[in-house]
């Protein structure tokens, strides 16, 4: 009995790195230490990494992770621009409400140094003096802005001489100015802009003060505040700010939309690439494989009665020679072994060729109860002979397959005689054909005792046979010509006769269903 099962393991080289030498003599015995394990870690480190992305797992997480950093560089990129958008609706605004206080600051500034300049001095801004215009200017400009929480007279030493919120009070308190208060000046709007709490002129909360100096002479008399809320400045900063917050949630909602359709569309693509590269790799390794099995299988029958005739011809040459003896039926039945082995191998040589020569890639249609019934017919008197029982059942007779004829013919001739082989004496055979669907399935089963479950794989692979007389090429031939017509076979056991089931699948050119029985 013939059992070439060749095995091809591929064998993995692994470079091992033991050590790491140090050439260099160092200046200290601490510097020879951090020079070896700066090199370690740089060597492991790059064993590590190309061990992890030449993990299976990588192919998974790389991308992932590309995806992830991309979204994220994506989202950092549209919060940066929201940030400096935020940034410059906050400065707008404060610059237009400061400008606009500022002028009306510089405004009055200029009508107090005319009065000043008439001859008044700036005693004669105290409310209990009672100036006219301030008192009508104040209660015409304050309480109508929602956004200007006072407006304040301060002289040179500090000490405040008129207060928008002392209008209605018969004896104003003149607070004075803390010391080092101008130290909390904005930056970028200048020394007359600052922000102050809660003080003595601010009594309503935060507020941005702006003011400008009093010259008279060239000299500076004092200074005019007013206050702007800034509770009030925020709130019109974030009401300007809402909108951009919007648009740009959607600009990068949009941007990371894309980003990740993008990312995962590449990644499918990779996917594919790779899996393609994969199939081909495993394509080349089946065929090398295959390869291998069969010169391995030749090898071995080749051998076998090559030796046989080597050993005929060494005790012919020792007869010849006079120095071995046989009889007259030993010699004949010496050359009657010869020419048998010989003509193995000439027959091994013929199926060898007739596989290599079967054109798998011939096109044809032809109909498959037509092939069928004509195989039948040119078996049924082996299989009377064998009393073997065929049994035949073909609901649409008129289905044609995309085969060639001649090779369908082949694959059926090859699998009726396994099966006959396979029962031996008084058995029975079943073809089944089911011509549902885009694809006819012909199965062809017997009632002998099969073979194992672990030999359904090797089983169509060329030189494999579980008899002793056979050469292993039949069902290779068939798995060749089936797989060239686009079409595939399984074997498997048979549930209904308990011998072996072969299921071959082909596409479907045009059927027309009839029923048709043979027994």
């Amino acid at each position: 009995m013939f059992g070439g099962k060749a095995i091809i393991e591929k064998s993995r080289s692994v470079s091992i790195i033991g050590a790491v030498r140090c050439n260099v003599v160092p200046r200290k015995p601490y510097d020879r230490f951090s020079q070896c394990v700066r090199r370690s870690f740089k060597v492991k480190g790059s064993m590590i990494l190309s061990r992890m992305m030449q993990s299976p797992r990588a192919f998974t997480w790389v991308p992932a992770l590309s995806i992830f950093v991309a979204i994220v560089l994506a989202a950092a990129v549209g919060l940066l621009g929201l940030a400096r958008d935020l940034q410059s609706i906050r400065h707008s605004i404060f610059d237009a409400e400061i400008n606009q206080a500022r002028s009306h600051v510089e405004r009055t500034v200029g009508r107090i140094e005319s009065d000043l300049l008439e001859g008044l001095s700036m005693a004669a801004y105290q409310l209990e003096k009672k100036p006219r215009w301030l008192v009508d200017h104040w209660r015409r400009t304050i309480p109508g802005k929602p956004d200007r929480l006072y407006a304040a007279i301060v002289d040179a030493e500090g000490l405040i001489l008129a207060h928008s919120d002392y209008l209605d009070v018969e004896n104003p308190k003149h607070d004075r100015l803390p010391e080092g208060w101008e130290k909390k000046a904005i930056e970028g709007y200048g020394p007359g802009v600052r922000q102050i709490s809660d003080g003595p002129l601010s009594h309503r909360g935060d507020a941005l003060d702006i003011s400008a100096q009093i010259i008279y002479q060239n000299q500076t008399m004092g200074s005019y505040h007013t206050g702007l809320d800034l509770t009030w400045l925020n709130r019109r900063v974030w009401d300007g700010q809402r909108e951009a917050i919007q648009v740009w949630s959607i600009v990068i909602t949009a941007i990371g939309a894309i980003v990740l359709g993008s990312s995962i569309l590449l990644f499918r693509l990779g996917v594919r690439a790779k899996r393609m590269e994969q199939a081909l790799d495993q394509a080349e390794t089946r065929r090398l494989a295959g390869l291998s099995r069969l010169i391995v299988g030749m090898a071995h029958e080749l051998r076998n009665p090559l030796n046989a005739v080597r050993l005929n011809l060494f005790t012919s040459q020792k007869v010849f020679a006079g120095t071995a003896h046989i009889s007259s039926e030993e010699a004949a039945v010496m050359i009657e072994e010869s020419v048998r082995e010989v003509e193995r191998v000439d027959d091994l040589i013929g199926q060898l060729l007739g596989y290599a020569r079967v054109n798998t890639q011939a096109k044809g249609e032809c109909n498959v109860h037509d092939e069928i019934y004509s195989i039948l017919q040119f078996l049924k008197q082996l299989h009377e002979k064998e009393g073997v029982e065929i049994s035949y059942q073909n609901p649409s007779p008129e289905t044609h397959i995309a085969i060639d004829a001649r090779l369908f013919r082949q694959v059926l001739l090859n699998l009726l005689n396994n099966a006959r082989e396979a029962i031996g004496k008084s058995g029975r055979i079943e073809i089944l054909v089911d011509a549902a669907g885009p694809r006819v399935t012909i199965r062809v089963q017997d009632s002998g005792p099969g073979i194992a479950a672990d030999q359904f794989e090797q089983i169509f692979e060329p030189f494999y046979t579980t008899r002793d007389d056979g050469v292993g090429m039949g069902l290779a031939v068939v798995n060749s010509i089936v797989e060239g017509a686009d079409g595939s076979i399984q074997c498997r056991r048979s549930t209904a006769l308990g011998g072996m089931d072969f299921v071959i699948s082909l596409p479907v050119v045009r059927c027309n269903e009839e029923t048709s029985d043979v027994q």
